[in-house]
């Protein structure tokens, strides 16, 4: 304030400095230290915001891939599951599937709980062995020897089958002779049918099947044999 303002005297200048200096005397002349370390503080907030970068947006379009692929993966892996367990109940004897199919089998039988479980299981492969020998017998081409292993597995199931359901039957379950007796009549009618198209080495193997299904149930006594008795 050394040049003089329009208007006002030198004396009225002077008058103005020194009633300013005494406000700033009464007043302290410098900032309180509460003031100081405020706006220190904010200070450096604001130069940290500055320095540092905001954080990368993702584009929508990456996040959308990012969420997808594991969804996507996990149904890939399930339709390959699907499919290999569709391939390995379908296969056949000689095919590259296949001991996984028996080694599942046998994996069900071991985890059945009791012997008419066991049984059961048993019967229903006997009768898959069957339908896999037709399916040779219908087959243009197939390794030599297979119709005959498969009718010997059948034999070894279905021996399988009848110990575990004779255990059944000493404990007094009535149910455990009709359902071999059926089982008996639908093998015996199967197989009987496939002989026909089988080579001499096969149906040897086939007909000493039959004899020991057979063997399994007595022979049903008609009105006309000498055992039969008469009211």
């Amino acid at each position: 304030m050394g040049k003089w303002l329009p208007g006002i005297s030198r004396r009225s200048q002077t008058h103005i400095q020194n009633h300013v200096s005494r406000l700033g005397a009464q007043m302290g002349g410098e900032p309180r230290p509460e003031f100081r370390a405020e706006l220190r503080r904010r200070l450096t907030n604001t130069v940290e915001q500055e320095e540092t970068p905001p954080d990368p947006v993702t584009p929508a379009r990456h996040r959308r891939r990012t969420v997808l692929f594991p969804q996507l993966l996990s149904l890939g892996l399930t339709a390959a599951m699907i499919a290999a367990g569709l391939g390995t109940y379908r296969s056949m004897p000689g095919d590259t599937l296949y001991p996984l199919k028996r080694a599942a089998e046998n994996t069900l039988f071991h985890l059945s709980t009791d012997d008419a479980e066991r049984a059961d299981r048993s019967f229903g492969y006997a009768e898959t062995r069957a339908h896999e020998v037709e399916e040779l017998l219908g087959a243009t081409k197939r390794e030599s020897g297979l119709i005959d292993e498969t009718l010997k597995d059948m034999e070894d199931t279905t021996r399988s089958a009848v110990t575990s359901l004779t255990r059944v039957q000493r404990r007094g379950d009535a149910r455990s002779t009709g359902k071999l007796k059926r089982f008996v009549q639908k093998q015996r009618t199967q197989i009987q049918i496939m002989i026909p198209r089988m080579d001499e080495e096969d149906r040897r193997t086939a007909n000493s099947y039959l004899d020991y299904i057979d063997g399994l149930t007595p022979p049903e006594s008609s009105p006309d044999s000498p055992d039969a008795t008469e009211d």
